[in-house]
């Protein structure tokens, strides 16, 4: 008994940390987690069942509808791990790896300085309040501690797009979005022969746009407006929004001020999870076949694929994972309901090449806090790659449960 009051001690004292990390230390948050207090409960079952590796590979086998896993081993394929790896899965931030290759696209075709000059004040144009508004903040601490901004508060091209990938930054995705235009991304996919994956959409445009008192209106009714969209016509509005957003002050100072007054969407957390369903759709096996492209370094070119592996080869910063991993690269998302994560490496165990998908989609609010606070995501990732007995446990519960 007494273990169990501590180990629901820990979890109480971790989910109010991240709380208050992601909404603020305000009464007015305090009042928000109240209003959620029946909702923040969905899953609980699963947070004491997965406070190791060996009991994520339970939830795997039993959630297939919320999880998908493409793990391919390049040079062994029998022992690829793929389970729902067509399954259209939400995003997130993972799209701005398209923002990224076709930067390094333009680079090495010589269509784009890496060192212009990018504005940082134009750049939080797209930085709505309470949304992830922490990563922004935390990226733009990084470029002073880097000193990379200029006397003009600006910075080079390059290094925006480095902490975009490093630090989740909306913002600056939302700016390199706009830099690029949808139509080059768009070609992009094309030239990678993208099937299963929905173009990327700026962030600040998406949640203007679902909003539901900019546009006086009732969550639900809101939804339900969404929900009789097409994709062609959610995507337009969405970039439409983002567009205005930056280019319009008026517009801008009342979106801001509307985010500011509801800290956020205003939503129950339930319906913001619920929100994610109208982001852009992948596949694990599309994303992962990406990955496997930039580890062998034939997407586009081999000097294209070498940019996109330096920019990704962000945690090997760590001396953790330099102690486990000859090469590594990594893109990670966690919003609320989700957490995913694309890969690819080489352990120094085996030095044996690995290409990744892995999506944790529509979750219980309970187990996503849990989740998200421990980055329990990027661990199961990483540990797939050197770590065997992990892989086989996860393929024996896929298999217990299909």
């Amino acid at each position: 008994m007494l273990r169990i009051l501590k180990f629901i001690g820990a979890f109480l004292a971790a989910f109010l940390l991240i709380f208050f990390i992601v909404f603020g230390f305000n009464m007015n948050a305090l009042f928000t987690l109240l209003e959620n207090s029946e909702d923040i409960q969905e899953g609980q079952e699963w947070v004491a069942k997965t406070q190791s590796l060996k009991g994520l590979t339970e939830y795997i086998g039993q959630q297939p509808e919320r999880v998908s896993v493409a793990s391919i081993a390049i040079e062994n394929p029998d022992s690829s791990i793929l389970y729902n790896e067509h399954t259209p899965r939400t995003m997130g931030i993972l799209s701005n790896i398209f923002t990224v290759i076709e930067y390094a696209r333009q680079v090495e075709a010589g269509e784009l300085d890496p060192n212009e000059q990018v504005s940082l004040s134009e750049v939080a144009h797209y930085q709505l309040p309470y949304m992830d508004a922490s990563n922004h903040s935390t990226a733009v601490e990084q470029l002073e501690d880097r000193e990379m901004i200029s006397d003009q508060n600006s910075v080079a091209i390059a290094d925006l797009v480095q902490v975009s990938v490093e630090f989740n930054d909306l913002a600056a995705s939302d700016y390199l979005f706009f830099r690029f235009g949808s139509a080059r991304l768009d070609s992009l996919l094309d030239r990678l022969n993208i099937e299963e994956t929905e173009s990327p959409l700026p962030f600040s445009g998406m949640y203007t746009f679902m909003k539901p008192s900019l546009y006086d209106m009732e969550v639900q009714q809101r939804m339900d407006t969404l929900s009789s969209m097409d994709r062609e016509t959610f995507d337009s509005l969405a970039i439409a929004a983002a567009g205005k957003l930056a280019e319009n002050e008026t517009f801008r100072e009342e979106v801001f001020l509307q985010f500011r007054r509801d800290e956020g969407l205003g939503i129950p957390f339930a319906l913001q999870r619920d929100l994610l369903d109208f982001f852009p759709k992948t596949t694990a096996w599309e994303m992962a076949n990406l990955m496997k492209s930039i580890q062998q370094e034939e997407l586009i070119s081999a000097e294209v694929s070498r940019r996109i592996k330096e920019i990704m080869s962000w945690p090997l910063k760590s001396s953790r994972l330099q102690s486990d991993f000859s090469s590594y690269g990594a893109y990670y998302d966690s919003r609320l309901g989700l957490v995913n994560g694309i890969d690819f490496g080489a352990s120094t165990y085996t030095n044996e090449p690995f290409a990744q998908a892995v999506f944790f989609d529509d979750l219980q609010l309970a187990f996503w806090f849990h989740m998200s606070s421990n980055l329990i995501h990027q661990d199961f990732e990483q540990r797939l790659i050197w770590d065997p007995a992990l892989r086989q446990a996860t393929v024996n519960e896929i298999r217990k449960n299909q």
